[in-house]
């Protein structure tokens, strides 16, 4: 029975990806209902933004479905326990805005606001101590799902430069007949070993740790698209320029400025 019921959360978390379109889910309430059978529940906090805008869709290659854990196949009335993944961020803790994104490795927008974007707001905001960055995995496919599992091969230490990596590869092994093959000649590229390799594709802890901050990502945000980007409550449901941030930026840095030329 657990295993119908994982297979089909999963089924439905990757029946259309999600950097771009608008997921092709069930009603709302079902979704909720699987989610909180297997995962603590998370209570949300902000509404979705009407009229959010969309950026362009991808092309997913599929690869076969994942299996259930033992802790997901036991006592029907049990939940699942999953230990949140590590916080990973950019920027001071004392910044006065707090950007949280959601991407998935599959993603263009997403590849193009890591490499492209994510170095000038760096230096525009990050290391002068205005803006604050926590990236969460939200895999939109089932090959961006071993993805995201291949950044946390070596740990939180490395995660940011495993992303980067695999962001500026994406083409190489997104596109290619065998993800999963290139996927892993990406990783023995850059000093993981097969070993290393296989075992974080089978790490069923960080599997499940992985899928439970995509569906508390979804649950907590109504996430429909990726990138997603959470600004001080502000849900963003596109990928952002550096102008744009500019303009998001302006208001949140003016009033902070002015409480402490008050205080």
């Amino acid at each position: 029975m657990h295993f119908l019921i994982r297979s089909f959360v999963i089924g439905v978390m990757f029946t259309t990806a999600c950097y771009g379109n608008e997921s092709s889910l069930p009603e709302k309430g079902l979704v909720e209902k699987i989610t909180e059978f297997f995962f603590s529940p998370v209570p949300a906090e902000t509404p979705v933004a009407e009229n959010s805008e969309k950026s362009a869709s991808e092309n997913a290659t599929k690869v076969s479905a994942v299996e259930p854990s033992k802790e997901t196949k036991k006592g029907v009335e049990k939940k699942v326990s999953v230990k949140p993944l590590p916080e990973i961020s950019m920027g001071s803790k004392d910044a006065p805005v707090v950007m949280i994104n959601y991407s998935s490795l599959s993603c263009g927008h997403c590849a193009h606001f890591y490499t492209d974007t994510l170095p000038e707001i760096q230096k525009k905001y990050i290391k002068p101590g205005h803006l604050r960055i926590i990236f969460r995995d939200y895999p939109g496919d089932q090959v961006s799902l071993k993805a995201h599992q291949l950044a946390w091969c070596k740990g939180e230490i490395k995660y940011l430069d495993l992303m980067k990596i695999l962001y500026t590869a994406q083409d190489k092994w997104l596109l290619a007949d065998d993800p999963v093959t290139a996927l892993k000649a990406v990783a023995l590229q850059n000093g993981i070993t097969p070993q290393q390799f296989d075992a974080c594709l089978k790490n069923q802890e960080l599997l499940d740790q992985i899928i439970a901050e995509r569906l508390n990502g979804q649950k907590k945000y109504n996430i429909k698209a990726t990138p997603t980007i959470v600004i001080n409550a502000k849900i963003i449901q596109k990928a952002l320029n550096l102008e744009e941030l500019d303009d998001i930026m302006k208001p949140f840095l003016a009033s902070t400025k002015q409480k402490t030329a008050k205080g």
